[in-house]
């Protein structure tokens, strides 16, 4: 039988379904500042690919063609930004966000 401390864990009942342990409030506000910045590197390469002509080289239908475009933008942005590897925006957003939770301490994590 468990213990009482293990059964009084508030994420016991995941750890023994399988889930991982409960992110801490640090580690959620640096995969949003993460998400952040993929979401805005994907957004300047969808940007930056309208200033292109297109060449006819990969097909000629242009929903196929932006379509593949969308999806390798997305692909490339993801993991930058997941890896840690993009512009360094996600760190910047983590510390602010992270110095505007420390000071107003009535705001849920």
């Amino acid at each position: 039988m468990s213990s009482p401390a293990a059964l009084a864990a508030p994420d016991a009942v995941a750890l023994v379904q399988g889930a991982g342990p409960v992110p801490s409030a640090q580690d959620k506000t640096m995969e949003a500042a993460r998400q952040f910045e993929g979401l805005l590197m994907g957004m300047l390469f969808q940007s930056m690919r309208k200033t292109i002509e297109p060449s006819g080289l990969f097909g000629g239908a242009e929903t196929t063609r932006s379509t593949y475009d969308y999806l390798l933008d997305q692909a490339v942005a993801d993991k930058a930004a997941s890896s840690g590897q993009g512009w360094g925006l996600a760190k910047i957003l983590a510390a602010s966000w992270s110095q505007a939770r420390a000071v107003k301490p009535g705001v849920k994590s």
